[in-house]
């Protein structure tokens, strides 16, 4: 770890000073594929991701094939959206990988360690993971607000049963977390309920430039868009195009026509 880290927490000091001029809104963790593995076996895993790093298992990340000791784990991401003054966003495994699924029978346990986590985030020091994070040395919660479920799974056939149980499990726990889905609402509405939908698009230069107009058409009521990706890809993206970095700005164009005005929200349409 270098000397000199920001706030002593293990980021280079000089890479946050730049993050810090993006003037993030959000931080979304821990992203996209790596949720959930090509195989359940190598989805993420919170509670291994805790703790001091050199006791840390790691875990493979089959669909990137390569080896991560997950240093920068759940406790570093949600320090870091402190850090930066952004909202986080906790995206967990629901029993979906891109190869196998949890029945929604038997998705239970998977709901109580996603409880566990939102109260290793959330919960008071003397709660039994918050006193957790308290000794790791926050024993102020953490405001995670926003938290998705799963990532890029719709359509799965577990995935409506699994999505129902965490988001009723949530809901009674804690009423103010705001809930994204993984299905697409900016054309039909959604068949389950949802305070957000997250929204992902990749292709190529000519159909993300004519996509600048995609939600002049979308309902404002119901779940808001989260756009939390969005690129030109392949064959126009190279390793740099100006057409690609055309069509991306054109597609931006049209989402901050129709973005919320509400100061207190990110990327919301």
């Amino acid at each position: 770890m270098p000397e000199d880290t920001y706030k002593g927490h293990g980021f280079r000091t000089e890479l946050i000073s730049m993050i810090l001029d993006l003037k993030p809104r959000f931080l979304r963790f821990p992203g996209g594929c790596f949720v959930e593995g090509g195989w359940l076996r190598n989805a993420f895993r919170w509670r291994e991701s805790i703790g001091p790093w050199e006791e840390r298992p790691g875990h493979f990340g089959d669909v990137w094939h390569y080896w991560t000791d997950d240093g920068l784990g759940y406790y570093e991401f949600l320090q870091l959206a402190e850090d930066l003054g952004t909202e986080p966003i906790w995206v967990f495994n629901n029993g979906v990988s891109h190869n196998d699924e949890v029945d929604t029978v038997a998705i239970a346990p998977f709901v109580k360690d996603v409880l566990d986590s939102i109260e290793f985030a959330r919960g008071s020091a003397n709660s039994t993971w918050g006193s957790v994070r308290a000794a790791m040395g926050h024993p102020e919660p953490f405001p995670v607000k926003y938290v998705a479920i799963g990532n890029e799974d719709c359509g799965k056939k577990f995935y409506r049963g699994n999505y129902l149980k965490f988001y009723n499990a949530i809901r009674q726990a804690y009423p103010d977390i705001q809930m994204i889905s993984n299905c697409d609402g900016s054309s039909t509405p959604l068949d389950h309920p949802a305070d957000l939908y997250d929204f992902h698009v990749y292709n190529d230069s000519k159909t993300l430039f004519n996509m600048k107009s995609t939600f002049d058409r979308t309902s404002r009521s119901g779940p808001k868009a989260f756009v939390s990706e969005y690129a030109v890809w392949r064959g126009d993206a190279g390793r740099g195009s100006l057409l690609a970095s055309l069509a991306e700005a054109a597609f931006l164009t049209g989402l901050e026509k129709n973005r919320s005005h509400d100061p207190t929200e990110f990327c919301l349409l």
